[in-house]
C-alpha cells in the first residue's frame, strides 16, 4: 500500500538529484570563449616575446580552471546538503499521507474527514511557531559564520545563540499541550466542525496535543544541525522514527488495535518523543546542545528582531490556510474528505523546496554580512534556476499522484474523484509553492521582512476575496497557487532590484 507512493516519490528526489548533477556538469560540446581571445598572430621569431604570450595563456587557462573547479565545487556541496535535508523534511508529510491511508482504509471517509479539522489544529498551531526555528537558523548560522576560526564555524557561538529560542520553544510547547488538554471541544466549535466527526477529531488532537513541546524543541534543534551542516545524523535519528511510527500505525490502526483516528495519533506521539530524545542526545555528544536558561534582555532582543516579523509573517499564512479550510467544509463530507487528501499531498510534496530555502538561509547570510555582492547573486541564481526544475519535475509528481493514486488513501469513489479532479491545479499549487519556499530563504537571509509581510498581507486579502466564489476544491487550490505564484514573483524581482539589500544589512550587522 505504502510502496507505489514512495516509488513515486523516489522518481521526483532522483529526478531533482539528476537536475541539480546536470546543471553542475559543464557543456563539453561548446568551446570555451575567454575574455582575452584574438585572431590568429603571425608568428614572430623573438623567444622573448613568445614567452611572453605563452605565460599569458597559461595564466588565464590557470585562472578558468580555478574558477571552474570552484563552481564545481560549491555546487556539489549545495548538492550533498540538500539531498539529506530533502529526505528529513519529506519525512514528516510521508507519515501523515501513510497515516491517511491506514485511517482511509480502516475507517473510511468519514474518518478522513475527521483528520482534516484535527491535522489543523494540529499542524497549523505548530506552524505558527515555526517562527522560532527560522529564528533559530537566521540566528545562529550568522554566529556560526562570524566566529569562524581556521574555515570551521564557532560551535560554542552557534549554541549559545540558540539558547533562548530552545527556551522559549519549551515554554511555549508546553502552553500549547495544555490548551490542546483543556480547550479542544472550543477549537472544533469555533471551526464549526460536524458534530458526528468531533470525536475522532478530539482523540487524534489529545494524543498529538501531548507532544506539542517535544515537536517544537525538535525543530529548534533540527535548525541547529542544518546551521552546522550536519545533515546525516538528523536524517538517521528521523527515518529511524519513522519506521517507528509506520509500526505503530499497523498496531494502533489494524491489528490488535483498531484505534482509528486515535491510533494513527498514538503512533506519531510515539516516534515524536523517540526522536526528540534521540536529538538532544546526538546535540549533547556533539557539544552542540544548548543550556535552558532565562533568556537576557539583548538575547530577546536579538530574538525579537526575527521572531516579531516573522511571527506577523507566519500568521498571515496560517490564516490563508485557516480560510481554506473553512470554504472546503462547507463542501459537504465527500469534498472535505478529498480536499484533505489534496493537502496533504500538496504539504508533502512542496517541502521538495525545503532544501533550496534552507541552503539560501544557511549559505547567504555570511555573503551578505561580507558585502560579498557578486557571490551572494551568484549564489541566488543557482537556488533559482534548481527551484524551477524542482518546481516543474515535483509539480508532476503531484498531479500523478493525485490522478493515479487516490485509491491509496481512501476506497470511496466519490473522494477519488474529486482528488482526480484537483490534480491539475495540485501541479500550479505545487509548482509555484516550491518556487516561492526558495525564494523566501533569501529574502530571510537577507532580513527583508518588511516586503515579506506587506506582500503576504496583499495576497492574504486577495485570496479570502477569491474564495467566497470557489465551490470545489480545485478551485479551492487555485486560489492558493494564484496567492504563490504573485508573491514568487514579487519577491524574486524584489531581490534583484536591491541586490539582497546587502549594504543595508551589512551596515545593521557591523
Amino acid at each position: 500500500m505504502m510502496s507505489r507512493h514512495l516509488f513515486v516519490s523516489s522518481l521526483t528526489i532522483v529526478a531533482l538529484f539528476n537536475a541539480i548533477s546536470a546543471f553542475q556538469r559543464p557543456t563539453a560540446s561548446l568551446p570555451l570563449i575567454r575574455k582575452h581571445s584574438f585572431p590568429p598572430l603571425p608568428r614572430i621569431h623573438s623567444p622573448h616575446l613568445t614567452v611572453c604570450f605563452a605565460g599569458e595563456n597559461e595564466t588565464d587557462t590557470n585562472v578558468s580552471d580555478e574558477k571552474e573547479k570552484a563552481s564545481d565545487s560549491s555546487k556539489r556541496q549545495m548538492l550533498k546538503f540538500a539531498v539529506p535535508a530533502l529526505g528529513i523534511y519529506l519525512m514528516q508529510p510521508l507519515l501523515s499521507n501513510i497515516d491517511n491511508s491506514f485511517v482511509g482504509r480502516t475507517v473510511g471517509s468519514a474518518g478522513l474527514a475527521a483528520l482534516s479539522p484535527a491535522t489543523l489544529c494540529i499542524d497549523q498551531a505548530l506552524y505558527l511557531f515555526s517562527f522560532l526555528s527560522r529564528a533559530t537558523t537566521g540566528l545562529a548560522s550568522r554566529a556560526y559564520a562570524s566566529n569562524a576560526s581556521d574555515g570551521a564555524g564557532s560551535v560554542e557561538a552557534a549554541r549559545d545563540a540558540a539558547s533562548p529560542a530552545l527556551t522559549v520553544s519549551l515554554v511555549c510547547g508546553a502552553a500549547l499541550t495544555l490548551v490542546y488538554a483543556f480547550r479542544t471541544p472550543t477549537l472544533l466549535q469555533m471551526l464549526n466542525v460536524d458534530p458526528l466527526l468531533r470525536t475522532s477529531a478530539t482523540s487524534y488532537i489529545h494524543w498529538r496535543g501531548a507532544t506539542a513541546w517535544a515537536a517544537m524543541a525538535q525543530n529548534v534543534c533540527l535548525s541547529l544541525f542544518m546551521v552546522t551542516r550536519d545533515v546525516i545524523t538528523p536524517l538517521k535519528i528521523i527515518s529511524c522514527a519513522a519506521v517507528v511510527n509506520v509500526i505503530g500505525d499497523a498496531l494502533f490502526c489494524v491489528r490488535p488495535i483498531r484505534g482509528g483516528c486515535g491510533g494513527a495519533a498514538a503512533a506519531t506521539t510515539c516516534a515524536t518523543l523517540i526522536s526528540s530524545f534521540w536529538m538532544v542526545a546526538a546535540l549533547r555528544k556533539k557539544q552542540l546542545l544548548p543550556g535552558l536558561r532565562i533568556p537576557k534582555k539583548s538575547e530577546l532582543a536579538s530574538l525579537g528582531e526575527f521572531t516579531g516579523p516573522l511571527l506577523a509573517i507566519t500568521l498571515t499564512r496560517m490564516a490563508g490556510f485557516l480560510n481554506m479550510q473553512r470554504r472546503a467544509m462547507t463542501l459537504g463530507v465527500t469534498a472535505l474528505a478529498g480536499y484533505q487528501l489534496s493537502m496533504n499531498l500538496l504539504i508533502f510534496f512542496i517541502l521538495f523546496g525545503e532544501p533550496l530555502s534552507q541552503l539560501g538561509q544557511t549559505k547567504l547570510p555570511g555573503l551578505i554580512e561580507d558585502g560579498n555582492a557578486k557571490e551572494a547573486m551568484a549564489t541566488l541564481k543557482s537556488i533559482l534556476l534548481l527551484s524551477v526544475f524542482a518546481a516543474v519535475g515535483v509539480g508532476a509528481a503531484a498531479c500523478l499522484t493525485a490522478f493515479l493514486g487516490p485509491g491509496l488513501f481512501s476506497s470511496d469513489l466519490g473522494v477519488q474523484a474529486v482528488a482526480k479532479g484537483a490534480a491539475p491545479m495540485l501541479f500550479l499549487a505545487v509548482a509555484m509553492t516550491i518556487m516561492g519556499i526558495a525564494i523566501d530563504g533569501a529574502m530571510m537571509a537577507s532580513r527583508d521582512f518588511g516586503f515579506m509581510l506587506g506582500t503576504g498581507i496583499v495576497s492574504f486579502f486577495v485570496q479570502a476575496k477569491l474564495l467566497k466564489y470557489c465551490g470545489s476544491v480545485q478551485a479551492i487550490l487555485a486560489t492558493f497557487a494564484v496567492r504563490l505564484g504573485s508573491y514568487t514573483l514579487f519577491s524574486i524581482i524584489r531581490a534583484f532590484a536591491t541586490n539582497l539589500r546587502i549594504r543595508k544589512t551589512a551596515k545593521q550587522t557591523r
